[in-house]
Formats: structure tokens, C-alpha cells, sequence
């Protein structure tokens, strides 16, 4: 049985074999009763949209030591702060990140991430109430570790998801493989960034270490 769920939430329910797929976001209580109207108490999965449950407790520790701590140090002075005047766009973001070390990484290409892909080892199946296609969601999440772990970025275009995973990916291309993918981020365990033509998915942290 699953633990109560409070605050934002999302219900997932599917039916393979009729293909049925509801999904339900909202508070709560208005999600709980939608879903007893439908008589679907027992089936489904209902996950919360929250990202840190104990923020509140945390904030509410803080303010109730605010009575506790004593002096934190001098009344700040604006006036000792330094002014840097320069012409408006002269700041070259770029170049000050990269003397800090924090440069934006350069996304990888085709060719790097097929290269560290091919070397894989078949990956265990993804398991769960959720998962209908195991062995190519784990092949999936492999591809996404790549691009963090080794070219750090979050996300990876659909061109290189189709490039490098598509033969791992039950053979899935095109506009197949973009409803595959489109269906995984609206069971909430990918993430979907858009810019013009171009598509972009990452994982969702959660179905990553599922």
C-alpha cells in the first residue's frame, strides 16, 4: 500500500491491453476523489509533484531559532561595496566563467556518444508498476548517464537519442520513437525541453534510480 500523499500530485493508471492511459494531476484530495469516483482506489500509481517534503519542517526549524542567535555581525554598509562601471553588453559571461572553471560544457556529438554507448554491457530490465518496455528503458537511462557522467549536460537532442540508441530501442525511429519518448515524459520520468524545431529529453531523477 502506498504512504499518504499530500500537497501536488500526479495519478498514473494504464491498461495495455485495451489500451487505457489516464493521468490525473492536481491536489490531493481533488486527485483521491476523482479516482474513487472512477473506482480506481486500487489500481494505478499516484506519485507526489513535490520536491522536498521536509522543507517546511526545515523553515519552521529555522524561524523557531531566530529568538536563539545572537549577533550576525555588522549592519551590511552598501557604501563598501565596490562600483564597477563598464558600457552596457561589454561583460563577457563567457570568458569570467571559464576563469572560474564553470564554462559551459560543449554538447556532446553522434560520434562521442556512440562510441562510449557501443562499449556498454546489456543493462538490467527497468522494473516497476509502471514500465512496459524494460530492457529499452534501461538502455535509455544508460545513454542519459553518459551524457552526464561523462559530457555533463542534463538533457540530450532526439536526433542523438535516435542516432546512437535507436537499434538498443526496440529499433524505434522517427515519429515512433518521439511518441515513445513523449510518453515517458507525460508519466513524469523524463523531462522535455523545447527550442524552435529542436527537442531535448533528460531523466527524471526518481526513474533514473529506479
Amino acid at each position: 500500500m502506498q504512504p499518504e500523499i499530500y500537497g501536488p500530485v500526479r495519478y498514473v493508471y494504464q491498461e495495455t491491453d485495451d489500451d487505457i492511459e489516464i493521468i490525473i494531476e492536481g491536489d490531493s484530495a481533488w486527485v483521491k476523489e476523482i479516482i474513487s469516483d472512477l473506482s480506481l482506489e486500487e489500481k494505478g500509481w499516484l506519485q507526489s509533484l513535490e520536491g522536498d517534503k521536509n522543507t517546511d519542517s526545515i523553515n519552521e526549524s529555522l524561524i523557531s531559532e531566530e529568538d536563539n542567535v545572537g549577533s550576525m555581525g555588522p549592519t551590511p554598509n552598501p557604501s563598501s561595496i565596490p562600483i564597477v562601471l563598464r558600457p552596457i553588453g561589454s561583460l563577457d559571461i563567457d570568458s569570467k566563467l571559464d576563469n572560474y572553471g564553470a564554462a559551459a560544457q560543449e554538447p556532446p556529438t553522434i560520434e562521442e556518444m556512440a562510441e562510449e554507448f557501443d562499449q556498454l554491457k546489456q543493462p538490467e530490465p527497468k522494473s516497476g508498476p509502471l514500465v512496459q518496455d524494460p530492457l529499452p528503458e534501461a538502455w535509455l537511462a544508460e545513454l542519459f548517464k553518459i551524457g552526464l557522467s561523462r559530457f555533463g549536460v542534463t538533457t540530450l537532442s532526439f536526433d542523438i537519442i535516435e542516432a546512437v540508441a535507436s537499434e538498443k530501442l526496440a529499433e524505434m525511429e522517427g515519429m515512433e520513437l518521439e511518441l515513445w519518448l513523449e510518453k515517458l515524459y507525460r508519466m513524469g520520468k523524463l523531462m522535455k525541453k523545447t527550442a524552435g524545431s529542436n527537442i531535448s529529453f533528460g531523466p527524471v531523477p526518481a526513474w533514473m534510480n529506479s
